[in-house]
């Protein structure tokens, strides 16, 4: 773990040892050294030139070129590479990783990876220039700890700032993906060096080509997920992505090892309900998909996790809510099952969708742009049998290729009760609503609830992608602090990104089968229903039985609320009180009875969690 500080009344002992103490976990060390880097400026890591934290995919080659020893640390090779290619080196480096640099007094270079990337945090003003993954790192240091109330609105709204500058606390930035924060003193300026749309156009000879080297690129980024990995686990579902990947991961490991898996179930009082285009039990299909594959082992933990199962745990080594304030106490009995088996490395598909598995849903808005009239009908969708041929046109080919405000603006005159003032997920008080409608206006931002539901172009479809990655990597870093393993993404590898989006849309998505790619990659891998079905797992398709067992506490938690002077402003508190009151007896099938239970209530309890924690209360 790395962190810089310089403070200009400089850092007494036992600040430096505050800030070691955040660096470090129950299952990590203190960091190696605690070195000055100029007239009280001060960096822990584990090198002392670049303070580097993550890792380096095809270490030996870099090592070649740069002059190295083949075992060579990452931060010898980040600092070698800048020193021989400057700011290109981040164009020409591939892997997983941030970086500090001491450019001179008061002056720090910070920097994330394309794609994927550990979190950096910063702080800069005349007093005090910090940066650091952990947010415990910067408040040790003498970072007030205050809370953006406007960011925290904006993520109720599901107005999530992805790409931007900004944080859960005020005067606290974090340097977006594939982006370097140059700071001097108490200035900052932000540098956007990698542009995901700037791809080249992949063409091969046959269909099969295509999917021969989405195998190479998967089994590549195998390798070098399991660099320095003794136990691997695996999360896998049954869909498509993760038992991909899974089988991308026995190829490449020693024929005699075995893979161990990790699925999720509902839980036992889950009514069974379902949308009619997803599913919610996988522990059969994962069952079906080992029986092909003897090298796996699956693994099915007890069911276990509400909306914020172990959600105080994680605030204490992260300080910053769940992605999105999103539901993931599921995944917990996972890590810790896996970590109960000695597997010492979590490896998951989460990308699968922005990589291998991608819908390339611009097919139909494409088809029309170029005047191929002939497969346009083909490639709408044909879940909506009800709905006339020039409906299904309009709303799916022609409407994408309007701007995202024109959309949002037609649709809600067909569907006002989609789009009303409120977000359907959001359980925003009506002045804070408002409050953020204004602030949205002026960034010129839309809630999720209000975005197209299809992309009208390649290059829309990928800078969605683009803003969905840069969220979650506090929370990936808090389970790998949390459970001591390191948790990787076997689908996030930059050259896998770059080949699957640079693909023909033909390769993505032909006539009315999705996910083409990933479908022919997984003949003979899966059992052909697993392969052809359309629908997608669900998760937290069991939230109705969770919550039903906790109503009543969760009711006092909405009274207690109403002490707290901001999130008493924030939250719609007579609305979620109502929600919980007029319980549904099962899941209700109805968006506007489902959502704001499901999600609404959900995440606004996780935040009402995050201030609890953040100002040191326990009265909710």
């Amino acid at each position: 773990m790395i962190a810089a500080v310089w403070r200009g009344a400089g850092l007494a002992a036992p600040e430096r040892r505050a800030i070691a103490s955040a660096l470090a976990s129950p299952t990590w060390a203190l960091p190696r050294y605690f070195s000055r880097f100029g007239t009280n400026c001060w960096g822990a890591a584990e090198s002392r030139d670049a303070l580097f934290f993550g890792r380096l995919d095809k270490p030996e080659e870099l090592a070649d070129a740069l002059g190295l020893c083949r075992k060579s640390p990452f931060a010898d090779l980040y600092s070698a590479a800048l020193r021989k290619w400057g700011d290109d080196a981040d164009l020409r480096l591939v892997g997983h990783y941030c970086a500090i640099v001491c450019e001179g007094p008061e002056r720090l270079r910070l920097v994330r990876s394309p794609w994927t990337a550990p979190p950096l945090h910063f702080a800069a003003s005349p007093s005090l220039v910090a940066a650091s993954p952990l947010l415990g790192a910067l408040f040790a240091a003498g970072a007030p700890q205050r809370i953006d109330w406007e960011y925290l609105a904006d993520q109720l709204a599901y107005d999530h700032r992805d790409c931007e500058p900004c944080g859960w606390y005020e005067n606290i930035g974090r340097v977006p993906l594939g982006s370097r924060v140059r700071i001097d003193g108490g200035d900052w300026s932000l540098e956007r060096y990698y542009d995901p749309v700037a791809i080249e156009p992949v063409r091969h000879a046959t269909d099969e080509d295509y999917v021969d080297r989405a195998h190479a690129l998967l089994r590549d980024a195998s390798r070098f997920a399991l660099q320095g990995v003794a136990r691997p686990a695996m999360m896998l579902s049954g869909g498509l992505d993760s038992p991909l990947a899974a089988n991308a991961i026995l190829d490449v490991m020693p024929q005699e090892a075995r893979l161990h898996s990790y699925t999720f179930g509902p839980h036992p009082d889950w009514d069974g309900w379902t949308p009619g285009t997803c599913f919610g039990e996988e522990r059969g299909r994962v069952r079906a998909f080992a029986a092909l594959h003897p090298r796996l082992e699956p693994h099915f933990p007890p069911e276990d996790g509400g909306h914020d199962y172990r959600l105080r745990d994680l605030l204490a080594l992260t300080h910053a809510p769940t992605a999105n304030i999103a539901n993931i106490g599921i995944f917990h009995p996972l890590f810790a099952a896996a970590k109960a088996d000695g597997c010492d490395a979590m490896l998951t598909a989460l990308h699968g969708n922005f990589t291998y598995s991608l819908v390339a849903d611009w097919a139909a808005p494409e088809a029309l742009a170029q005047g191929r009239w002939k497969h346009l009908k083909d490639l709408l969708p044909a879940d909506k049998p009800a709905h006339s041929l020039a409906r299904r046109i309009l709303s799916q080919a022609v409407l994408p290729r309007f701007s995202p405000r024109l959309q949002h603006e037609v649709r809600k005159a067909f569907h006002p009760e989609r789009f009303a003032r409120r977000p359907l997920g959001s359980l925003l008080s009506r002045e804070a609503t408002e409050a953020w409608r204004k602030r949205a206006h002026s960034r010129g931002s839309l809630s999720a609830f209000d975005m197209p539901p299809t992309h009208g172009t390649r290059a829309g479809a990928i800078r969605a992608m683009w803003a969905s990655a840069d969220s979650g990597e506090d929370l990936d870093l808090g389970m790998e602090r949390l459970y001591g393993m390191a948790h990787r993404d076997v689908a996030a590898y930059r050259p896998l990104f770059e080949f699957c989006h640079g693909l023909p849309t033909g390769q993505l998505h032909r006539g009315r089968t999705d996910r083409y790619l990933a479908r022919r990659m997984a003949k003979g891998i899966m059992p052909e229903a697993q392969r052809l079905d359309l629908r997608e797992g669900r998760h937290n398709v069991d939230w109705h039985a969770r919550m039903t067992m906790r109503r009543e506490g969760l009711l006092g938690i909405c009274e207690a609320l109403r002490g707290h002077g901001e999130l008493s402003h924030i939250l719609d508190l007579d609305r979620m009180t109502q929600l919980l009151t007029q319980w549904p007896e099962a899941t209700p099938g109805d968006r506007k009875e489902q959502i704001p239970r499901e999600m609404g209530l959900s995440r606004a309890l996780t935040a009402a969690t995050f201030v609890s924690h953040a100002q040191r209360r326990n009265d909710f």
